[in-house]
């Protein structure tokens, strides 16, 4: 995973334009952050980077980049072992 793969997947869960998320974006003030895509993302992460993280470690992440190292990190122990 790449920042570029895990911002072109948040640009398509909240369906937003292009350049909308950036790393430095605070997460609750992307345009369509809701219950609903809070759900969605939790499912994202899952099926297209394949991490499961806790609901209450998503919601700690203040921005794009904090989530992101939540994945990078929940990825490494999986990447060691193969």
């Amino acid at each position: 995973m790449n920042a570029t793969q895990f911002l072109a997947a948040l640009h398509e869960l909240f369906d937003v334009s292009a350049n909308t998320i950036h790393k430095d974006s605070v997460l609750q003030d992307i345009p369509g952050w809701s219950s609903m895509t809070f759900i969605g993302l939790v499912a994202m992460l899952d099926e297209d980077f394949g991490v499961r993280i806790a609901h209450g470690t998503i919601l700690r992440c203040h921005t794009v980049e904090d989530l992101m190292d939540e994945v990078v990190v929940d990825l490494a122990p999986a990447k060691m072992a193969a």
